[in-house]
């Protein structure tokens, strides 16, 4: 059934499951190196800044002949720019004033973490967590820039702070993903649970008809050889009620089998051609009974007498009779009951049209689905399993039809069943 969820689908559902984790999965790790790639270089401008910041402080506290603007080029444009000091300059108390200048400057911009400071009078490593610049002064000769002086500062621990920085992203991503699969699992779990009771229930309903239709077939033997033994009472308006609350069961549990068949893959249609109209016209006759209980009237019309279609000739009987018997039950007039046929060169429409109370926009939302009925009104004076729309619309769409419903309430009905032209 197309209304319900197919439970051999399951196993399907679970290896989607699993690839939509391990998905997750892979796009928190790749979002988490992503962040601490984007932290690690948000971390080397800090520096570079505070580095660039402080040795400019430095410069500006000393006399010096150069000007500051002609050294703009000065240095690689990948690297940070020389800073011009005095030969010499780096005494004692100028590299402490450096030092605790540059400390100013990192716990500004938010770097208190562990480091060391120093200045090389030639070279300086740089490695990662290690940041170097260079001091020194134009030759006056040429304008390359003289790198005697170099500043270092290395960081002791900047994996530890880049882990820190990345390590509520990490806590977030795990939970949030242990708290999906969870969700995800148990609720798998409650569907396989529910699974095994809805077979258990499908069993137990399937057993509980086969029992039943036992004694009804066996009442109906008793009537007809009952009919043979005493012609005098075979018209009698008893048996005549025995025999139709007999076939009405008879004909409910059929239906309920029959979907019950259909959601378990076992039945096939038997398909024939057959003339549509001819076909409505059998309904009708055989119907006569109950449309002259009810005061009712029925008219057919069609397009023309010959269109054909492909079908299950008793299960199309079948819902053709169920929606006459819906327009009949449900009205709380004499019921008038317009049946028209037209056909296009894909699709025969076959609309049924009454004049009965009609079904609110509410209720139209699920009058298709299975062991569903209205309850307002005259709609729960009628008995009825709440399978035959259900029925209707599954053997439609057996027959890769549709069907369409517009009705209001106390304003009638139309159902549209749509059927591929056999021409």
């Amino acid at each position: 059934m197309k209304d319900y969820f197919n439970y051999r689908k399951i196993p399907y559902l679970f290896a989607f499951l699993c690839f939509a984790l391990a998905s997750l999965m892979a796009f928190q790790i790749s979002w988490i190196n992503m962040s601490r790639t984007l932290i690690e270089e948000q971390f080397d401008q800090k520096v570079n800044l505070a580095m660039g910041s402080a040795l400019t402080d430095f410069n500006k506290t000393h006399e010096t002949s150069l000007d500051l603007d002609e050294l703009q080029g000065c240095g690689d444009d990948n690297s940070l720019k020389y800073f011009p000091v005095e030969a010499g300059v780096f005494n004692l108390a100028e590299q402490e004033y450096l030092e605790n200048n540059l400390r100013d400057y990192m716990s500004c911009y938010g770097i208190d973490d562990k480091y060391k400071v120093e200045i090389f009078d030639d070279s300086c490593t740089v490695t990662n967590g290690t940041y170097c610049c260079s001091i020194g002064m134009p030759s006056s000769s040429t304008s390359e820039c003289n790198t005697d002086f170099m500043l270092g500062v290395s960081f002791l621990s900047k994996n530890d702070y880049l882990n820190d920085k990345i390590k509520p992203m990490v806590i977030s991503s795990i939970l949030i993903f242990f708290l999906l699969a969870s969700v995800s699992f148990i609720l798998l779990w409650s569907l396989i649970k529910q699974k095994r009771i809805t077979e258990n229930n499908i069993d137990f309903f399937n057993n509980t008809a086969h029992e039943l239709k036992t004694p009804l077939t066996n009442i109906s033997l008793a009537l007809k050889l009952l009919g043979m033994t005493h012609p005098e009472i075979d018209d009698h308006k008893y048996v005549d009620i025995i025999k139709e609350e007999n076939t009405k069961l008879t004909t409910q549990i059929d239906r309920v089998l029959f979907l019950s068949r259909l959601e378990s893959g076992e039945y096939q249609l038997q398909n024939e051609t057959l003339n549509i109209y001819n076909l409505l016209q059998s309904v009708k006759e055989n119907m006569k009974l109950l449309i002259d209980v009810h005061k009712g009237t029925i008219e057919i019309s069609s397009e023309a007498k010959d269109i054909e279609i492909l079908g299950d000739y008793y299960h199309l009987t079948n819902v053709f009779k169920n929606l006459i018997e819906n327009a009949l039950k449900y009205c709380s007039v004499n019921p008038v009951i317009h049946i028209r046929v037209a056909a296009d060169d894909k699709n025969v429409n076959v609309l049924f049209r009454d004049n009965g109370i009609g079904i609110s926009a509410k209720d139209q939302t699920h009058i298709f689905e299975k062991f569903q009925r209205v309850n307002t009104g005259d709609l729960r004076s009628s008995s009825g399993f709440g399978i035959g729309l259900s029925y209707v619309k599954t053997v439609v769409e057996l027959h890769k039809g549709l069907v369409k419903l517009k009705s209001e309430r106390n304003k009638g009905s139309e159902f549209h069943v749509l059927l591929p032209n056999l021409k």
